[in-house]
């Protein structure tokens, strides 16, 4: 059933709470140590965990049914799985066709229900609003891939009022499902980013680009310079923050005008907004950005130390 998140949600109750992240390959997540800094600076009684899985399986389903279960937050590939232990979606996470966030509706006398939302389209939109001005809603924005980030960004940029989306992805098949997903867009579709010509980059050009693939496939020489030299100023949001400098962000830092912004921007926005879910407070968004600074540092002392 999809449904608007209630407005009576109510925070989590007095006793400890349990809150995980979701998905496959996840050891090296931030969001435990931006979490659980959100956590002791309110003295909120959670605790945040990785929880690793290929898939939802019944590991997944057993600890969303306990009693203690605060929230979750859900990555690849569970994004497109989890919906179906949940009792609601919300309009937003079906819009997109991706949950990325289980919260609990505790706002019944005794009902207690798993909510699947996603806050993913809204850290994209806060790090585009940050640099936007008016006139970018006119000119085409450009979306690398198409899984559920991609569709998170297409979510975002369609409620920025932008309605023409420069689609890039491998597989025509993949991009053909995300195409069909949001009729209210006019896509141009390109396997490659070499293969969008001049007229293609829209007059005018392109001012929002995210990028949503694995930073591996692509390198510096895939990326044509008159994707950023045509528009004297855009932003880019790059959706992966491993490394947190990309060869699309190297390519678009040449250029003053454009603003560049990586996964950890993205990661940080849409995680106050989890927070905010789950626990009824405003995050202390100071003090997990710091927290996820420090452990940012830890981690590449740690890498130059093993070099």
């Amino acid at each position: 059933m999809v449904q608007e998140m209630p407005s009576g949600l109510t925070a989590a109750p007095a006793e400890d709470q349990s809150f995980y992240i979701f998905g496959h390959n996840i050891s090296h997540s931030l969001s435990p140590t931006l979490h659980n800094a959100g956590f002791r600076e309110l003295n909120f009684k959670g605790r945040y965990r990785i929880h690793e899985s290929p898939n939802v399986d019944e590991s997944v389903v057993d600890l969303i049914k306990q009693p203690e279960f605060g929230g979750a937050s859900v990555t690849f590939p569970h994004k497109l799985q989890i919906g179906r232990h949940l009792d609601r979606i919300t309009a937003a996470a079906s819009a997109i066709g991706a949950i990325n966030t289980v919260v609990i509706d505790r706002s019944g006398p005794e009902n207690r229900s798993l909510i699947g939302d996603n806050t993913d389209w809204t850290g994209i939109r806060t790090c585009i609003l940050q640099v936007w001005e008016e006139g970018m809603g006119k000119s085409p924005a450009l979306v690398l891939g198409a899984g559920g980030a991609a569709r998170a960004a297409c979510f975002a940029i369609q409620s920025l009022g932008i309605r023409e989306v420069i689609l890039v992805n491998r597989t025509r098949s993949t991009a053909e499902k995300l195409i069909a997903h949001f009729p209210k867009l006019r896509f141009s579709y390109f396997p490659a980013l070499q293969e969008i010509t001049v007229p293609n980059i829209g007059i005018p050009p392109v001012q929002v680009v995210v990028g949503c693939i694995p930073v591996d496939q692509m390198d510096e020489s895939d990326i044509p310079e008159k994707l950023f030299s045509a528009a004297t100023r855009g932003v880019i949001v790059e959706m992966a923050y491993r490394p947190l400098v990309t060869p699309m962000m190297q390519v678009a830092s040449r250029y003053a005008g454009w603003a560049v912004f990586n996964g950890t921007d993205v990661l940080k926005e849409q995680a106050y907004a989890q927070f905010e879910l789950w626990t009824g407070q405003k995050a202390p968004s100071v003090v997990m950005s710091q927290a996820m600074q420090k452990e940012l540092e830890k981690r590449e002392l740690h890498a130059r130390a093993q070099a």
